[in-house]
Parts: C-alpha cells; sequence; structure tokens
C-alpha cells in the first residue's frame, strides 16, 4: 500500500481557514465576556452596604368604647291619673284581639318592626309621644329585657293601675 504525503496545502483549503477563523473569533469573545462579566462595579472588591427603609409598625386601633346610657328605672312604680301615660309610667298592651301590638324602630306605621309585643305585656314609657300616621307613638322597654323595646302606638295601650300590680 502506497502512503500518501500529506502536504501543507491540503491544510490551508478555505474550508479549514474559515473554520479555525470561526473557532479563535469565538474563543476571544468568550474571554472577553468571562472578564467583562466576571469584574465588580466596586474595583476595590470592597461591598458599600445599602440602606434599607422599613415602615414602622403602627399600633392597631382600638375600638372605643361607646357610652351606655341606662334608661330611668324608677325606684317605685307610680301611678299617673287614671288613663293618662307619660315618660317613667308603666303601661300594657290591650285591644289587639291576640294579634299581638308591633314594635317599632321609629315612630309612624313605616318604622321597621322590631318584634310583636303580647297582649298584657308590661313595658315602660322611655319617651313620647310623638305625633305620626294619626297615632300618638310611644317609647317602650320591657323591664326584664332593655333589648325588648321599640315604638307603639297609644291606642293599643293601656296605663298600668293599682289593681293590675
Amino acid at each position: 500500500m502506497k502512503s500518501k504525503k500529506i502536504d501543507l496545502k491540503s491544510f490551508l483549503n478555505p474550508i479549514t481557514l474559515l473554520t479555525t477563523l470561526i473557532l479563535l473569533a469565538g474563543l476571544v469573545l468568550a474571554a472577553i465576556a468571562i472578564l467583562t462579566l466576571g469584574r465588580s462595579e466596586n474595583a476595590g472588591g470592597l461591598v458599600t452596604p445599602q440602606v434599607t427603609k422599613i415602615a414602622a409598625a403602627t399600633q392597631t386601633p382600638q375600638p372605643q368604647p361607646t357610652a351606655v346610657v341606662a334608661s330611668p328605672t324608677p325606684t317605685s312604680i307610680f301611678f299617673l291619673p287614671d288613663g293618662v301615660m307619660g315618660v317613667g309610667a308603666y303601661v300594657k298592651v290591650t285591644g289587639t284581639n291576640g294579634a299581638g301590638l308591633r314594635m317599632r324602630a321609629e315612630p309612624g306605621l313605616n318604622g321597621t318592626v322590631n318584634f310583636t309585643a303580647l297582649d298584657a305585656e308590661v313595658f315602660l314609657v322611655v319617651d313620647g309621644p310623638v305625633e305620626a300616621d294619626g297615632y300618638t307613638w310611644w317609647y317602650l322597654e320591657a323591664p326584664y329585657d332593655q333589648t325588648r323595646s321599640g315604638w307603639s302606638a297609644g291606642d293599643f295601650l293601656a296605663p298600668l293601675e293599682e289593681e293590675d300590680q
């Protein structure tokens, strides 16, 4: 077998030269990138501390206590003249034929109904009178439960008399 001599001219063909140039250019670019990206902005290698402001914690708002206004509670029951109603007197529900009396949030027929009071149920007159929708309205409160209160038409209330005790 005959051995072929490799000469320099066969190595210096255009494809080999082009490939070599591309590889060299890639190596040069890689070296530049490594040198450029590897440098820090601070040439001395010292780190400058940065201050970060953090907002101070605020106090959680606390609800302010509301003043509780106690309704007037007489130490003894007093009686007005027969057929007369007034603030501080006790009254009973009457004349509803078992339907009960609507206790409303506001005086008047359009007031929201809080609850229905039963016939013969006793209440303390706390406020009134207020004229609205053809009725005289009284603000009543149950002596045993202050949340059981509302405005009621006076036509369905009777003052509590001594014999009702």
